[in-house]
């Protein structure tokens, strides 16, 4: 099974340029579901400050409405999209990952809604879980896929916002993703160990670059 101690969420606020705090449009949740069951969403709007952190919230009700009545994650994505789309801004969107997993079995079914792909370490080895539909709020229906993976024992998942792969260094270059993959297969760790080791790549990429961007990350990891 999953231990709840082995599962770990972090959303870390950095400061803008200017000093001042930035409202964040990141959001991470997890969704308690019937028969042992977790949501996880993760989800990034294209927009900074108050018009992101509020369409942040409605966002969140809608997807907590949406998984209580809906099983399926491409479906219930498909449904926050039609939700949302009548108050979306011109050239506002959001990216949003859903994944419901069972505590029991590791079973993980997922639907990506054009966001960063999710990491999953499986044999030592790093595997997209990539897009199935594009993101919400772009257009009134869209068609969204779902996948399922079978986490075994010693498999881990990173969820992430693009505010990691695209931290510019001193010298404006990016963290990219490759090095972010070379920190998450990096040997047997928990997933606390997992966000710590981001943590510690970033600093030393970035150096003394203000973050350009919010950084959220969730990492989960099957132990037992």
């Amino acid at each position: 099974m999953i231990k709840w101690k082995s599962i770990r969420a972090k959303n870390l606020l950095f400061l803008s340029p200017c000093s001042k705090k930035e409202i964040t449009g990141d959001f991470y949740d997890f969704i308690p579901l019937p028969g042992g069951r977790v949501g996880l969403v993760i989800a990034d709007v294209a927009d900074k400050g108050m018009p992101a952190a509020l369409f942040m919230v409605l966002i969140r009700s809608l997807m907590r409405a949406a998984v209580l009545e809906i099983e399926s994650p491409a479906a219930a994505l498909a449904r926050v999209n039609a939700l949302f789309y009548p108050d979306a801004q011109q050239g506002m969107f959001i990216t949003a990952a859903y994944a419901v997993i069972d505590t029991a079995t590791g079973k993980m079914v997922y639907a990506n809604a054009g966001h960063n792909p999710p990491l999953w370490v499986h044999n030592g080895q790093v595997e997209r879980l990539t897009r199935t539909g594009m993101a919400l709020g772009v257009v009134k229906t869209i068609d969204m896929d779902q996948h399922e993976i079978n986490l075994e024992s010693g498999d881990s998942v990173l969820f992430f916002t693009d505010g990691i792969t695209e931290a510019f260094s001193e010298n404006d270059e990016l963290f990219g993703e490759e090095r972010l993959h070379q920190v998450v297969k990096s040997g047997n760790q928990t997933a606390s160990a997992i966000l710590d080791g981001i943590d510690k790549a970033l600093d030393a990429h970035i150096g003394s670059t203000p973050p350009a961007d919010d950084i959220t990350m969730v990492s989960i990891k099957k132990v037992g």
